[in-house]
């Protein structure tokens, strides 16, 4: 089988094959051409001449031999010395440059057809800039006329594309590099009347002003011939090169091209931004849109981003920035009630850190969290604060949208309002979610609903992805928490659970009691075959620590509470209304007020501070 592939391979671009004969012990016949006598299999080639079975492979390694280059001409003889003696100007057939040095030519003395030995070398199939859509053959083409330069070429050696029609003369093929990593230095003119036609680079039709590449003749539209040839981003540490095609750049791809901006397919045929060091690829639109942001990577790219906000002071002891009053201890014990971690906000696991006279705790991880981060999706490292810039600490996450207690990162160089929890900011580009069975990726500038919620990202800093199956999470329900409680129906940690726990053909909340989607995450207490919706669970403002006391010392002389307030409660004590929510008590002046409103502000004018 394998010599039989040799053979195909080797006889590609020649109409005529050889077959394998069996000599008879007759040592007069020889090889036609090492000349030395045939024993055994050979070659057996147009009825008539006989070869080694090693000597008819030999021209595919570039030895001593090579079998015929096309109808009309008995085999090639290598030679050390091109030139023929006694004749000036002696040119190499295949690309009619002078023939010198060591080639082939042909074994019968009246035919003039020499070509040099790096001529027969080049490949019989190639991928080139200047037709980077379809792969180019090897032939002799009858019409000689090379589709680039323009020119009717007397050389033997063309690279034809049979679909299109086009012939590529080796002049022209070398002189970008065959196979050459680089896309063609377009050189652009603009048509200045508007055509229908279907452009090359974002495959986009209509009728606009088109350019045209002198040399390759590639058609594109206006705004798509000013695009940078090579430019820096921010979500990659290389430089991105602008290439037309991806036929030549990404061979040892598969057809599935994914942009690492927006994870939505990258079609080979148009044009993209590529990395020439590695695999990344973007869309034009989607690269082009993070340039402008280059500049401030670059100055800030300094920053040591590895210093956390933790300092040891003896073992089992540390001093906090974000609880600078006292000591926080290490502890390793199970707690027999449900306490938050003041930094992420969720149900506090062994290890963790605690003052036990402020009822402060904080996990291991969120102590050691790093001073200074950086979020995929932005262009300066964010700083590590303790708590928020809203009334008694709260802050909105710019990319789940909870309203929150805990630790916040945000920018304190520019005035750009970021806010991000940490598991918000600490969320890799790549995600494994149990919830899922493949790897989701983290796509911007996409509208994908997230099958959790039914939400689209809108605004945010974009949605996890499956490049395998048609399945999306926002930062929301990515980060919602692995385990919860909910006292007033269970007493026991329910489980986040993401497949239909039964095959009944409805599924209800058992706290709400209205359906619930197969599809959508739920909660789940296998001992009570207890489970709820993750909303009814978690609750509104499930982030937020009620109970937590603060002072507005300019408006109020009292310590403020954050309470839950449903619409049952007593209504606002300055606009009348009923609660369903966050709110804020002071429990010396007997009132409470809704928080989102100017209800704090217009209450605490009849309470004026000392």
């Amino acid at each position: 089988m394998e010599l039989q592939r040799v053979i195909e391979e080797f006889f590609s671009y020649v109409h005529v094959q050889p077959t394998i004969v069996e000599n008879d012990g007759d040592d007069k016949v020889v090889c036609n051409a090492c000349r030395k006598p045939i024993s055994g299999r050979a070659f057996k080639y147009r009825g008539r001449q006989l070869f080694h079975l090693t000597c008819l492979n030999a021209p595919i390694n570039c030895k001593d031999f090579i079998s015929h280059y096309g109808e009309g001409h008995d085999p090639l003889i290598f030679t050390k010395k091109l030139k023929v003696d006694g004749k000036e100007d002696v040119v190499c057939s295949g690309c009619e440059k002078p023939a010198l040095g060591p080639g082939y030519k042909c074994s019968t003395s009246e035919c003039n057809l020499l070509l040099h030995k790096s001529c027969v070398e080049l490949s019989l199939q190639i991928q080139h800039p200047f037709h980077p859509n379809h792969t180019l053959v090897r032939s002799m083409p009858k019409k000689k006329y090379c589709n680039v330069c323009g020119k009717s070429c007397n050389t033997y050696l063309f690279y034809s594309c049979g679909e299109c029609d086009f012939n590529l003369d080796i002049i022209c093929a070398t002189y970008l590099g065959i196979n050459s990593t680089y896309d063609c230095k377009h050189s652009f003119i603009y048509l200045f009347n508007k055509a229908q036609f279907s452009c090359q680079a974002c495959g986009e039709e209509g009728k606009e002003l088109a350019s045209l590449c002198k040399i390759c003749q590639l058609l594109i539209h206006g705004k798509c011939a000013r695009f940078s040839r090579i430019i820096k981003i921010t979500r990659h540490e290389h430089s991105l090169a602008l290439t037309y095609s991806l036929h030549q750049l990404k061979e040892h791809l598969d057809n599935n091209i994914f942009c690492k901006i927006c994870y939505q397919k990258v079609k080979r045929e148009y044009a993209a931004y590529c990395c020439q060091k590695c695999d990344y690829v973007a869309h034009l639109d989607c690269a082009f849109e993070d340039e402008e942001s280059v500049f401030l990577k670059l100055v800030h790219e300094s920053v040591d981003l590895a210093t956390n906000a933790m300092v040891v002071d003896v073992a089992g002891k540390i001093k906090h920035f974000s609880h600078d009053q006292h000591h926080l201890i290490l502890s390793e014990k199970e707690l027999t009630d449900d306490k938050l971690c003041d930094g992420c906000m969720g149900l506090v696991s062994t290890p963790f850190y605690s003052c036990t006279p402020c009822n402060f705790f904080l996990h291991m991880r969120c102590a050691k969290l790093p001073k200074r981060k950086r979020f995929q999706h932005h262009d300066h490292p964010l700083a590590l604060m303790s708590q928020g810039p809203l009334i008694g600490g709260l802050f909105r996450c710019y990319a789940c949208d909870n309203v929150r207690h805990g630790f916040t990162y945000t920018c304190d160089m520019f005035s750009c309002e970021l806010y991000l929890d940490v598991h918000c900011c600490s969320i890799p580009e790549t995600l494994k979610h149990e919830g899922h069975q493949h790897s989701l990726f983290l796509a911007i500038n996409s509208n994908r609903r997230c099958h959790v919620c039914n939400c689209t990202s809108g605004e945010k800093p974009g949605v996890f992805v499956c490049i395998n199956c048609n399945f999306a999470l926002g930062f929301e329900c990515a980060t919602l928490p692995l385990v919860a409680r909910q006292q007033q129906y269970d007493d026991h940690l329910l489980k986040l659970t993401y497949i239909a726990e039964n095959h009944y053909e409805e599924y209800y909340c058992l706290i709400c009691e209205n359906e619930r989607y197969p599809n959508h995450w739920f909660y789940y207490c296998t001992e009570c075959d207890f489970s709820a919706h993750s909303e009814c669970v978690l609750g509104k403002y499930p982030y937020v620590k009620f109970g937590s006391t603060f002072m507005v010392e300019d408006d109020h002389q009292h310590p403020l509470t954050f309470v839950r307030k449903t619409e049952s409660s007593h209504p606002c004590d300055a606009c009348s209304k009923n609660f369903d929510g966050l709110a804020i008590e002071c429990t010396e002046c007997k009132f409470n007020v809704h928080y989102f409103h100017s209800c704090l502000k217009e209450i605490t004018n009849k309470f004026p501070s000392k």
